[in-house]
């Protein structure tokens, strides 16, 4: 590899006396003069890919900036003339190969923010294959070799988020933007941020873009998003009635979040959640839209995920946890209003009873307490449903407790458009449907949890139905997943591969490598990310 063979060459003699400031100048100033450089279109980037190469090798856990730059130039050089499908999804490849190979000895969460380039080109590629002609043999290798290669991606961010930890949370040195730059030429900051992240709204990646500057672990987890969309999105073309594809996707998705167990992953999704359409429009049909939409709600709502708990988050910034906490409020009022409107009345008593019986409405009042003091006095909800707790919150802020960080006062009008419609004393109806503790802790996820003791009892059958079928595949111990998250930081990474939607119980227990040259012949899987192994 011309990469390889050029830091096996190079010795950084000229940086090794530098200063952290100095080093982290020297960066900035070389993403600057490439950038500037790039408006010449006959520009020879082997200069920059020396000075690049030469800035990795001067610290031993290189800065994302640096791996995002170099992984860049390497890209633009090997595959500026590949116009095939087949060529252009091999190219996206070798990046993945050279991103997770340079960024072996960095922290998981760098891993993974790096890799937002893969998902970028890799889109580019879905959208040619749905728009070019392509040849139907051609076109049917490209769509299992991407549906494999995006299992690959995933299995790689299991692995990575298996070792994240609070110190993970740093911040870039250079602004996002300017990163996003080097991929995308052409545009506007505004556009060229819209283009980069194609399965992000314009409102997450304005937040992203704000927010990364300070938290890689935002830009970790927008990238977590897209790759779980993508994947979601794909399998619509598999041919399956829709009632079994949403049985399946609701049970990888919420495995797939309790095994990423990542807060910002979590964060987006309900965020999403709160905008008239998810951003998957280029992939999917109004009617599919709105299916992946329910699978995304029952996903968010119905379990009550440990590691979202108070304690798993003290290192996140006390905002962020306030506006999840809000819009998860939200969230789950506005689906219960949609099934009602619907008529699906089970599921409204299945929203219903999952908001009640989790940490969710005790968390808010705790935060309500804390904002008062110990002499403050407030009222309380006038009932218990997610529309209860949102009017006593308009009420409280109306009465001057700003404690929603504004998150009230930028949904203003939506809620006061529907809040005087409710029947807030309504009492839910929680049927016994004789399903067992074990049956239902799988969703609702609430080992170790103090605060509340009680299991709803009044989860659907399809999830009941899903958790035995999970429970019977998830029997592998803490020792080993260690053990192969060691193994990514040994020559690159080395994972498996896994389909969640497998539900066949089967694992081949071999470790498939890296990637390889034709992934959707690999006989290796990747396990479910939600082992039996305890998250807490």
């Amino acid at each position: 590899m011309l990469l390889i063979e050029s830091q096996n060459l190079i010795k950084p003699h000229n940086l090794k006396y530098l200063t952290r400031d100095e080093y982290e100048l020297t960066i900035n100033q070389s993403i600057q003069s490439l950038l500037d450089s790039l408006q010449n279109p006959n520009l020879d980037l082997s200069s920059f890919t020396t000075k690049f190469v030469e800035l990795m090798q001067e610290k031993p856990n290189s800065h994302l900036e640096t791996i995002w730059v170099l992984s860049g130039l390497t890209f633009k050089i090997s595959n500026h003339e590949k116009d095939g499908i087949l060529d252009q999804l091999s190219a996206v490849k070798d990046l993945f190969q050279s991103v997770t190979t340079l960024s072996a000895s960095s922290s998981p969460v760098v891993s993974i923010a790096l890799t937002a380039p893969v998902i970028y080109k890799l889109y580019s590629v879905i959208i040619d294959l749905k728009s070019k002609e392509v040849g139907l043999m051609s076109k049917k290798k490209a769509r299992r070799e991407i549906k494999s290669f995006v299992d690959v991606i995933l299995g790689y961010f299991s692995i990575c988020c298996e070792g994240l930890n609070s110190d993970d949370d740093t911040g870039l040195i250079s602004p996002l933007n300017d990163l996003i730059s080097i991929w995308v030429r052409g545009e506007s900051t505004e556009n060229g941020s819209k283009q980069f992240f194609p399965l992000l709204s314009d409102e997450i990646t304005h937040w992203v873009n704000e927010k990364s500057g300070g938290n890689i672990g935002v830009l970790a987890g927008a990238v977590i998003v897209e790759a779980l969309l993508l994947k979601l999105c794909l399998k619509f073309s598999d041919g399956s009635l829709k009632q079994e594809l949403q049985n399946e996707l609701r049970t990888w998705a919420v495995c797939s979040i309790t095994g990423f167990h990542n807060f910002y992953l979590f964060d987006i999704l309900v965020k999403m959640l709160l905008e008239p359409n998810l951003p998957v429009m280029s992939l999917l049909s109004s009617e599919d839209e709105s299916l992946l939409r329910k699978v995304l709600y029952d996903a968010v709502i119905l379990p009550d995920f440990s590691f979202l708990r108070l304690d798993k988050v003290g290192h996140i910034p006390k905002s962020y946890i306030k506006n999840n906490i809000f819009a998860r409020l939200m969230v789950t009022h506005e689906a219960i209003e949609l099934l009602r409107k619907n008529k699906d009345y089970t599921e409204v008593v299945s929203y219903t009873s999952a908001f009640s019986d989790s940490h969710l409405p005790t968390l808010i009042t705790k935060l309500v307490a804390s904002e008062l003091g110990v002499n403050g006095n407030a009222s309380q909800p006038k009932g218990s449903s997610p529309m209860a707790f949102l009017k006593w919150l308009l009420d409280l802020e109306d009465q001057g407790l700003n404690m929603t960080d504004g998150f009230i006062s930028k949904h203003r009008a939506r809620l006061v458009g529907y809040v005087s419609s409710l029947d807030l004393d309504s009492q839910s109806h929680k049927p016994n449907a004789g399903k067992t503790e074990d049956d239902l802790e799988f969703f609702i996820d609430n080992k170790g949890n103090d605060e509340d003791e009680k299991i709803d009892d009044s989860m659907n059958d399809a999830f009941v139905a899903a958790a035995r079928t999970m429970q019977s595949d998830t029997y592998e111990s803490g020792k080993k997943r260690k053990e192969r998250h060691a193994e990514k930081k040994k020559d690159g990474v080395k994972f498996q591969r896994y389909n969640l939607a497998d539900h066949s119980g089967s694992k081949s227990g071999k470790k498939a490598g890296l990637l390889e040259k034709d992934v959707s012949h690999s006989e290796s899987e990747v396990e479910d990310p939600d082992s039996d192994e305890d998250l807490d």
